[in-house]
């Protein structure tokens, strides 16, 4: 049923299309370009993003977007480097999270939306942190909540990805490709169930400084993401904004997205 369900709300352009195949960014371009709820809600990442390294990172340095896809935060952040772990006319250079092809000390902070469930070996992705970011500076993350809308959205929303709070460890030797075998659920897995163990092993170099809720869901949703068709049309946007605003106290439990700020220390 939840199949039927899913395949139904399928945007057709990119339904019949592994993930993984480099030509999904072309419809992901257009789809991002044709919906303004949907370019509204990436608008409140970057936003948050923004006012997160506002607040958080005190030092200059060069600036990264990991996983950049079709996203506009170049027009937000000028000086900001695109990249992603495949090459595409969207992004300036290629780099991967986990083995990054940068000077020691050289980075002042990586924004990244939806990016760390897609790698396999976190751990990878804290030491290179280390090694690259300058004292001060930081990693911003934006990943799927775990509260009870955003769960069960992301376990059943996407046939190529998974949802598993009870995974043991954080690698995952599903992921075989840039997009397809992720646990949406790594950032609470990392940041909130294993905690401790992440201050045990990291503590000494990395700090999870601050994390919150972002108030897009709704738009999010609605607008059916880059795979999906939108539920509304585009002039509902300031309705659901206002609702958005007005359902804010409720965010812990129906928010889709956490954003999570990490600190080298």
């Amino acid at each position: 049923m939840i199949k039927i369900f899913r395949n139904l709300f399928y945007d057709p352009r990119v339904r019949d299309l592994n993930v993984d195949n480099p030509s999904l960014l072309e419809f992901h371009n257009k789809i991002i370009n044709e919906k303004k709820i949907l370019r509204s809600a990436f608008n409140s990442f970057y936003d948050v993003m923004l006012n997160c390294s506002k607040k958080f990172i005190k030092v200059e340095g060069r600036e990264f977007e990991l996983g950049s896809g079709v996203g506009f935060f170049k027009k937000k952040r000028r000086g900001i480097i695109t990249t992603d772990i495949r090459d595409s006319k969207y992004i300036d250079r290629i780099l991967d999270a986990q083995k990054m092809k940068l000077k020691d000390h050289s980075v002042g902070c990586f924004y990244a939306i939806n990016v760390f469930h897609h790698l396999p070996k976190p751990d990878l992705f804290f030491e290179e942190l280390i090694r690259v970011l300058v004292l001060g500076g930081g990693v911003i993350l934006i990943e799927p909540h775990n509260g009870f809308f955003s769960r069960t959205v992301h376990k059943y929303l996407h046939k190529n990805e998974i949802f598993d709070i009870f995974q043991k460890g954080w690698t995952n030797k599903k992921i075989l490709g840039p997009l397809s075998g992720a646990n949406q659920a790594l950032s609470y897995l990392v940041f909130e169930r294993d905690k401790k163990k992440f201050n045990k092993k990291y503590g000494n170099f990395l700090e999870i400084k601050h994390q919150t809720y972002i108030n897009n869901g709704l738009r999010y949703f609605l607008s059916g993401g880059l795979n999906f068709r939108q539920l509304l049309p585009d002039f509902f946007l300031h309705l659901i904004q206002w609702i958005e605003c007005l359902l804010s106290p409720l965010s812990k439990h129906i928010s889709l997205y956490q954003v999570t700020v990490i600190i080298r220390k």
